[in-house]
């Protein structure tokens, strides 16, 4: 009976909070989560179940060695779960950190390593950590690990990789995710899509400040960073309603590190010198860190970087340098933190970056790459970044709060057209999350206020322009642990006006999600999701909020809205080969619609003709992830992305600026493996399909194949040395992402050829 009782008040909770879905979805969820209910009331499935499951879900850390308190704070957030235990355990304890894929259980064990506690068991949903030496079932301290995903769908990007192949820009980054494409050649045009949608239509964050609109072409709207100073990189396809305002397409969270990332065991000061030289492009990059901790609490981090590019040099044995692609980048960067003070974190930074060169500005344009009918122009682009986030969770299950408050300031200055467009950007979050258990359900229940204010200003020639557009939403996202289920369910209420020039569209609108996870068996995971976003500032630029006057026709009568579904199978197993080994694998089905993006007829060098509606849009398709590794020594992962991105008629899409692109099926296969001391050798595959699914009047566009090797050295003889060499395009190859825009001929542009990378670091 009182298994019932608890089935019957998490039903009352989910139908209150879930009205407004759709029937059909609502119908679906609800007897799915009715039955899993059911099925562990019945056959009195515990929450060790639940926990087991998790348990065996593979995350990718980056922690760095340090303190060991805020170690397992970070280890918390990463593995997305909760983790308590008693005041003054961890006091005066450091961990080596830990880099790499494990599951929750592998990888506290090897943060633990040589502090003299342990995990124990895991037993009904607890996490005991024990000391060395303790017997057998001895479980002196039981901190408490609540069994739930703190984020349904979503992959992140492993910063080994990023560090292995010796990352530069946002290209790299997402190298060797088969679901995200960047492509444009020059670094100055390079787009972001994720599953054929771009990033334009995602929330996009950097240690939470969001970024704004492109202000020309596609200059401005991702907000470039040094990937170096980079200890988290999240995509999340999925739905919840605090991932942020906007998010259509879904979210990409960057994070950078704080000093206590940085420094070792029993470390107060340290700093790092790196360089790089690069052959496609006869690069030369530097950068400088240096960081410091203060009463074992407060760590200060300064960093710069600077790269100096030249022209770069197209495939095929070689291929011509490509015009206009040269540039300079520097980015400085200041952070001050404080972790883990009396249940207190605060972090504050500030970023300014910039980047500058020759591109082509109007015309085919910088959208293009590199060429077109007109003369290169001097471009600057810059981005200057102010984020206070303070956390705070104390011993108190109805206290876990996040205050995150940012301003960011995109502009590009062209010296030659004597034109401005700035983005400025104000935005806060303020939201807790109260840790409630009901008997066996575990339950954690967000609920916040995020808010964005982004004024877009063109100043050409002294004739100025102003555009302003706000969003306001109130959100609660509840997720639930109940045996092998866990359900998520949600709903944000967005207030949001946009202007127009002269015109504005405004208004509210609810967006409600719902996601259940059910354990099939602990090694095998079943899940479902549905939500919905809104958003009503467009896909204009900048430059094309400019040239709206009175004789732009405004025909706007919607806000901007996506609805998108997933399910598939996860599957995580451990010492399956031999000890040590985990095999995990994973598909993905998704369907996402995009419907009334606000986009414009004309704009480019002449008036606004039409502000409108868009048709609809949808990407469709399935994603494979298959990966095994062997303890720290040998990790292979391979994923496979099949998207058809088609208009409202069913038709294939051609790439549209800011709004989505056709790809052919695409797979990346990267390996890595330590087996010999001090070093480490990389090997990567990637491959893309012909694209034959084009629009009439449309060439298909190519397929190819790409291979890149990588190799580390740390010489003993010089402890704090690092010596890399990472070399892309392996075999020179001339191709072109399928996501470049073609111009008038159905010419895309080419993507660099081989590139050599060299590389050293030297920590002190």
């Amino acid at each position: 009976m009182k298994n019932l009782n608890t089935v019957w008040k998490a039903y009352c909770c989910i139908s209150s909070a879930a009205r407004t879905l759709p029937t059909h979805v609502r119908r679906t969820a609800f007897s799915a989560a009715v039955l899993c209910l059911l099925l562990n009331g019945f056959t009195g499935i515990s929450s060790a179940h639940a926990a087991e499951g998790q348990a065996t879900a593979r995350h990718a850390f980056s922690i760095e060695s340090g303190e060991l308190q805020p170690a397992l704070s970070a280890f918390a957030e990463q593995c997305g779960i909760t983790l308590t235990y008693a005041p003054g355990l961890v006091d005066g304890l450091r961990t080596k950190g830990l880099h790499g894929e494990f599951t929750v259980l592998e990888g506290l064990q090897r943060l633990l390593s040589g502090t003299g506690l342990r995990a124990g068991d895991l037993e009904s949903g607890t996490l005991p950590l024990v000391s060395e030496s303790a017997l057998p079932g001895e479980t002196a301290v039981l901190p408490t690990v609540r069994v739930m995903g703190n984020a349904m769908d979503t992959h992140e990007i492993p910063m080994e990789t990023v560090k292995r192949i010796m990352a530069r820009d946002m290209a790299d980054v997402f190298r060797n995710d088969p679901s995200v494409i960047v492509g444009g050649g020059a670094r100055n045009s390079q787009r972001i899509y994720v599953r054929g949608v771009d990033a334009t239509n995602l929330n996009v964050t950097i240690d939470g400040a969001k970024q704004g609109a492109s202000l020309h072409q596609h200059f401005g709207d991702m907000g470039s960073l040094d990937p170096s100073l980079l200890k988290r990189v999240s995509v999340q396809t999925g739905s919840s309603a605090d991932a942020g305002p906007g998010a259509l397409g879904g979210s990409i969270r960057f994070e950078t590190v704080d000093a206590q990332d940085l420094l070792g065991p029993k470390e107060t000061l340290g700093a790092s010198i790196n360089g790089q030289y690069g052959s496609v492009d006869n690069s030369w990059l530097g950068g400088a860190t240096a960081y410091a901790l203060f009463d074992d609490t407060y760590g200060v981090l300064a960093h710069f970087t600077g790269l100096d590019r030249r022209n770069y040099r197209a495939g095929d044995d070689g291929g011509g340098k490509v015009e206009n692609t040269a540039g300079d980048n520097y980015d400085y960067f200041l952070k001050l933190s404080m972790l883990d003070h009396a249940g207190q974190s605060l972090r504050l930074s500030a970023e300014h970056m910039t980047e500058s060169g020759s591109y082509i500005w109007g015309g085919q344009g910088s959208d293009f790459g590199y060429s077109g009918p007109a003369d290169p122009m001097y471009v600057t682009t810059e981005r200057t970044s102010l984020v206070a986030d303070h956390r705070y969770n104390p011993e108190n299950r109805l206290i876990d709060s996040r205050i995150n408050l940012y301003y960011n300031v995109n502009s590009v200055d062209n010296s030659d057209l004597d034109s401005k467009y700035n983005s400025d950007t104000l935005g806060g979050d303020v939201r807790n999350t109260f840790h409630l258990t009901f008997g066996q359900v575990a339950n954690d229940l967000t609920t916040g206020v995020d808010s964005v204010y982004e004024e877009r200003i063109s100043d050409v020639s002294g004739d100025k322009t102003n555009n302003g557009s706000y969003n306001v939403g109130f959100y609660l996202q509840n997720r639930m642990s109940y045996g092998p289920a866990r359900l998520s369910f949600g709903a944000r209420l967005d207030s949001y006006d946009a202007e127009f020039g002269e015109e504005s569209t405004s208004g509210s609108r609810l967006s409600p999600n719902i996601g259940l996870e059910f354990d099939v068996f602990p090694e095998l995971t079943a899940f479902v999701d549905y939500g919905e976003a809104v958003r009503s500032t467009g896909i204009l630029p900048g430059s094309w909020m400019a040239n709206i006057n009175a004789n732009t026709k405004f025909n706007v009568d919607s806000p901007e809205v996506s609805k998108r579904y997933e399910g598939g199978l996860r599957f995580n197993k451990s010492d399956l080969i031999v000890e040590k080994d985990n095999l995990r694998a994973e598909w993905t089905y998704f369907d996402s619609r995009l419907e009334n993006v606000i986009t414009a007829i004309g704009g480019r060098g002449g008036v606004v003709r039409e502000i409108m509606n868009s048709d609809p849009l949808s990407s469709k398709g399935w994603e494979a992830r298959l990966g095994w590794g062997y303890d720290d020594k040998f990790n292979t992962s391979l994923g496979y992305t099949h998207v058809i991105t088609r208009d409202d008629d069913g038709d294939p899409v051609s790439v549209t600026r800011r709004l989505a692109a056709a790809a052919g099926d695409r797979m990346v296969w990267d390996n890595r493996a330590s087996f010999l001391e001090n070093w480490t050798f990389g090997y990567t595959l990637t491959y893309a399909a012909r694209l034959t699914d084009v629009p009439d009047g449309e060439e298909e566009r190519p397929g190819y194949v790409l291979h890149g090797v990588q190799a580390e050295w740390t010489p003993g003889a010089v402890p704090g040395l690092t010596l890399s060499l990472a070399i892309s395009n392996l075999f020179d190859r001339a191709y072109c992402e399928q996501t470049s825009i073609a111009d008038s001929d159905g010419y895309v542009r080419e993507e660099p050829g081989r590139d050599v990378r060299l590389g050293f670091a030297y920590r002190f």
